[in-house]
C-alpha cells in the first residue's frame, strides 16, 4: 500500500491511497461468497457457479468492494500517516476493478486534541443519577472541544431528525453524544481498555436477534459504511464507563 497527503482547502484532511490487488483479493472473495447465498432460479442455494455470481452481480460486488476497501485501506493509510480519523472516511474518487490496482482519494476529520481529566478525581453521589450518567455528565463538563458540524448532522440523520440548528436541544444532545464517545475512546486508549472480536460478534448476534435477522446479514450491513467501527466504539465506551465506575468505588 502507498499513501500520500495532499492539500486541504477546508476543515477536512485528505490523503490518496494505492494498493495492489493482492491486498483486496480476500475482501473480494468474501463479498462474492455473500452474493452466492442469494437464491437464483435454476440453481440450488449455495450451488451457483462463481462465474455466474460474478457476472450477474458485477456492479454490486465492485461497489461493495470499493466501499470496503476505501474504509479499510484508507484507515490503514491514515494510521501509517500518524493521524487518527474521526468518524467516517469519505471517498472522493475511487478506481476499483477486479485484478487491478486500487486507488482512492479520501477525506476525513482528524481526531480533536483533548486534555483528559484525572480519572481518580471522578466521583459518584450515592442516591443520585445512574452512575453512568453521573460520570458521563462530569466528563462532558471537564473536557472541551468542538465537534465538526458534519458529524453532528450525520448523528441527527441516524436519529431520524432532519432540519435543525446548532441552537436546538436535538443538536446539543447529538453533539454531546459524539463528544462523550470520543472522550471515552481516548480514556480507553490511555488505560489499555480493549474489546476483541468475540465481544463484537456477541453484540452482533444479540442485535440480529432483536431485529429478527441473521448475524451474517447484519454484519454485511455494518460493513457497508462505518457501522462496524461505530459498534466497536460503542463497546469500548460501555467497557470504559464500567471501568470508571469501578475506579470510583475503590
Amino acid at each position: 500500500m502507498k499513501w500520500e497527503k495532499y492539500d486541504s482547502i477546508d476543515e477536512y484532511h485528505r490523503i490518496s491511497v494505492e494498493a495492489d490487488w493482492s491486498e483486496l483479493s480476500d475482501d473480494y472473495v468474501g463479498i462474492v461468497a455473500e452474493y452466492a447465498k442469494i437464491r437464483i432460479p435454476g440453481f440450488r442455494p449455495g450451488k451457483v457457479p462463481r462465474n455466474i455470481i460474478e457476472n450477474r452481480f458485477q456492479k454490486e460486488i465492485v461497489d461493495d468492494l470499493s466501499q470496503r476497501a476505501a474504509q479499510r485501506i484508507g484507515r490503514e493509510a491514515i494510521r501509517d500517516a500518524g493521524i487518527e480519523a474521526l468518524g467516517h472516511v469519505e471517498a472522493e474518487e475511487i478506481e476499483c476493478a477486479k485484478g487491478q490496482v486500487f486507488r482512492a482519494r479520501l477525506r476525513f476529520h482528524p481526531m480533536p486534541k483533548m486534555d483528559l481529566p484525572d480519572i481518580q478525581s471522578l466521583r459518584i453521589d450515592e442516591g443520585g443519577l445512574d452512575p453512568r450518567d453521573q460520570i458521563s455528565l462530569r466528563l462532558l463538563e471537564l473536557v472541551s472541544f468542538d465537534v465538526p458540524e458534519r458529524l453532528v448532522k450525520e448523528e441527527l440523520d441516524r436519529d431520524g431528525i432532519g432540519d435543525t440548528t446548532p441552537e436546538s436541544v436535538e443538536w446539543k444532545t447529538a453533539s454531546d453524544r459524539i463528544k462523550l464517545m470520543l472522550i471515552l475512546k481516548q480514556i480507553a486508549r490511555q488505560e489499555g481498555i480493549e474489546v476483541d472480536e468475540t465481544d463484537v460478534n456477541k453484540r452482533i448476534a444479540e442485535k440480529a436477534k432483536e431485529f429478527e435477522t441473521t448475524a451474517n446479514a447484519l454484519l454485511k450491513e455494518l460493513k457497508k459504511g462505518d457501522g462496524l467501527q461505530r459498534l466497536r466504539d460503542m463497546l469500548i465506551a460501555e467497557s470504559t464507563l464500567e471501568y470508571l465506575i469501578e475506579k470510583t468505588d475503590n
